[in-house]
């Protein structure tokens, strides 16, 4: 399957809080294919970028900035789907399903309500346990997609972010909408940092600070672990059936412009961003730039061929990472 010549990836560590501007952040990385780097060239809470905390500012701008971009991976950290058990019978249906949600009552916070429902659902078909999606169970996500910790991503995410970008034919939201992938101008993948670090063995706990302190000398101090493990991550080559081997070095036909090209991989930044990943709080800023790097490596090592032929996949979503 043939896959478009990216120049950046952009990841977005999201917020389905009221304020969610305060706790999202953008990491924005330029792809150099011959130096085989990818730069850190912007690294901003949504709520700076977007000029408001509130979350449907937020998201209107992150849709439009998404809508714009041009040879662009977007690799977002919220659930893109539910569990099969819970959608309804494609991917659209479960983003109208989300748009058209409304309380019984007519009162309460949407978001919650409707991830109440879903555990109603979910216990009736699985009375011990929760569903988890095929992608979740794989990748060892921290939550499945309707735990009353991720709901609110879930919920806005779909609803505010990918309903309106995913109307446009020039971007691709996979595995759902792969029939666009060799035309996209963008494409738009699930990323989650804490799989991202625990596949490649790396601190996945304590180092994020809480209640906007200050991060000790632990946090710090797993934040430079991470970054070195990063910096020690094996090259990319893409095999010839589209997945690759991470370690390997054999030769490729990515792409006809980037036929036997190494993916530029080793991350490049400046002293100023990695001291604001450092003195962030919550880890949202370091989060950011593991949501878009893991996004991009992932989707240059996946074949696609395969993810495509996966009902599960293109019914729940999958996680990039």
């Amino acid at each position: 399957m043939k896959t478009p010549r990216l120049q950046r990836v952009c990841g977005v560590d999201f917020s389905g809080a009221i304020n969610s501007g305060k706790t999202a952040w953008l990491a924005e990385l330029e792809a150099d294919w011959s130096s085989g780097t990818l730069q850190l060239v912007q690294l901003a809470s949504l709520g700076k970028l977007a000029g408001s905390d509130e979350r449907t500012e937020v998201c209107r701008y992150l849709a439009e900035q998404i809508s714009s971009s041009r040879a662009t991976l977007w690799a977002m950290d919220f659930p893109f789907g539910l569990p099969l058990e819970l959608g309804g019978e494609d991917w659209n249906s479960q983003l109208e399903m989300i748009a058209n949600f409304e309380s019984q009552d007519g009162g309460g916070n949407l978001a919650a309500v409707f991830g109440r429902q879903l555990s109603v659902t979910a216990r009736q078909i699985i009375p011990s346990g929760r569903l988890r999606r095929k992608t979740d169970v794989e990748t060892s996500t921290p939550f499945d997609s309707y735990h009353y910790r991720i709901i609110y991503q879930t919920f806005h995410g779909m609803r505010d972010v990918l309903l309106p970008i995913s109307k446009s034919g020039e971007t691709a939201v996979i595995p759902f909408q792969y029939h666009r992938l060799s035309s996209a101008r963008r494409i738009v993948v699930e990323s989650c940092p804490a799989s991202f670090l625990k596949r490649w063995n790396l601190p996945h706990s304590r180092y994020k600070q809480s209640g906007g302190k200050p991060p000790t000398t632990v946090h710090r101090s797993k934040r430079l672990e991470i970054l070195r493990g990063i910096n020690d991550l094996p090259t990319i080559r893409p095999a010839k059936d589209g997945s690759c081997n991470q370690k390997s070095r054999k030769k490729s036909d990515f792409s006809s412009k980037a036929e036997d090209q190494e993916v530029p991989c080793a991350l490049g930044m400046s002293r100023h961003r990695r001291r604001v990943i450092m003195q962030d709080s919550g880890g949202d800023a370091l989060d950011a730039v593991l949501a878009g790097l893991g996004g991009w490596r992932a989707f240059h090592c996946t074949n696609h061929a395969d993810v495509l032929r996966d009902t599960r996949y293109c019914l729940e979503g999958r996680v990039y990472s």
